[in-house]
């Protein structure tokens, strides 16, 4: 059994062990509120019951309410003097918005900094040191946790689709990696306040979905150099599911010591290269609406798609089914990252297919069910 399979149903197994949390309800009026992917979960093994996993939101009870200002109705008893006043107020925020975009993209693939971050998931607090640097005009980052488990991971390039998830931060390299037309389509930006994150003046812009088969996205950029902050990853419900927040920020250029290695077991991933996109004999029938396909790469006994929307990521494995997985069936979710598992049946060959990423349960399923084989 390849190992591209393993890491998915470890993840689930995982979390099937984990104890339940209840999440609240964020200040936040997503226009995506139909269904409830993340109001329950569990593993179902054929034949079995559901056992409880963990789908912990992490709230921050202290956040302020930030009015909405991106987004202007005018109302239908308005003068029409207003009602142009509203319209044209509407597009020049829709202009900051659009700028503030820009400005994200570039300083995310341009600027040299250092930090601690804080990355909250699954009811778990995680500790991180990041250094991203710029060698010859190639991003270079080195991240480090300093809670939990010893983990170190170094990457190069910003081919972020390719191994998407490798990091917390490696979401960030996405508005960099497609065309902001593209993002705009799948999701409507809104331009929410302002608040102070790492002693740094910070704005706040809503990514919010314009379907349900996404996750929303809220991110609070760094006034002075539009660097994000702070990441947040919301559910079709307007639950918090991750955080990703600088506490410590350091803009001074980075020495070259400073991306080395401090462990021989450190991960090394290099995105310098365009992802893969060999044929597969699968087609995958449904996706929702901007979704398109970014690496498909051959495995021993299968295949694996990564599909993206240029803020959201999801792989697909698709393998030939071995005889210690015949009866498994299933599914788990864990913070923002949900894992599902079905098996199908090609010309008397047992496949399992498993749908891994940041996107609502639902969604998961649902392109999970409309894999055919090509032809």
């Amino acid at each position: 059994m390849a190992s591209f399979l393993l890491a998915p149903l470890s993840f689930a197994q995982e979390a099937a062990g984990g104890d339940p949390n209840t999440p609240s309800a964020v200040n936040l009026d997503m226009a995506s509120s139909q269904g409830s992917p993340v109001a329950e979960s569990g593993l179902v093994a054929a034949g079995g019951e559901a056992s409880s996993a963990t789908t912990a939101a992490v709230i921050d009870p202290s956040a302020p309410v930030m009015a909405e200002t991106a987004v202007i109705e005018p109302s239908a008893a308005a003068p029409g003097a207003l009602v142009g006043s509203n319209m044209a107020s509407a597009q020049a925020a829709g202009n900051e918005v659009e700028q503030w975009l820009n400005k994200l993209a570039k300083a995310v693939s341009e600027l040299e900094y250092s930090g601690l971050v804080t990355f909250e998931h699954a009811g778990m607090l995680e500790t991180l040191q990041v250094v991203h640097a710029v060698r010859d005009g190639e991003q270079v980052e080195r991240v480090r946790y300093l809670s939990g488990e010893p983990r170190e991971l170094i990457s190069h390039g910003s081919g972020g689709n390719c191994e998407f998830g490798a990091s917390p931060s490696a979401r960030t390299t996405l508005w960099n990696a497609v065309g902001q037309q593209q993002v705009q389509r799948a999701y409507q930006f809104i331009l929410r306040g302002e608040e102070r994150i790492a002693d740094r003046d910070a704005v706040v812009i809503e990514a919010r979905p314009r379907d349900r088969y996404r996750l929303g996205l809220v991110v609070s950029l760094d006034r002075e150099t539009g660097l994000p902050l702070k990441t947040m990853l919301v559910s079709t419900q307007g639950r918090v599911l991750e955080r990703y927040q600088f506490v410590q920020l350091d803009l001074s250029p980075v020495e070259d010591s400073a991306l080395q290695t401090v462990s021989n077991a450190a991960r090394r991933i290099d995105n310098r290269s365009t992802c893969e996109t060999s044929q597969s004999r699968w087609q995958v029938r449904w996706l929702p609406d901007g979704f398109k396909v970014v690496s498909v790469k051959p495995l021993s006994d299968g295949d694996m798609m990564v599909f993206s929307d240029g803020l959201g990521v999801f792989t697909v494995f698709v393998q030939r089914l071995g005889p210690e997985l015949e009866n498994f069936k299933g599914r788990a979710i864990r913070g923002a990252t949900v894992a599902y598992m079905d098996r199908m049946e090609v010309k008397g060959v047992a496949y399992t297919v498993t749908v891994v990423g940041e996107i609502p349960d639902a969604t998961a399923r649902r392109v999970a069910s409309s894999i055919i084989e090509k032809g």
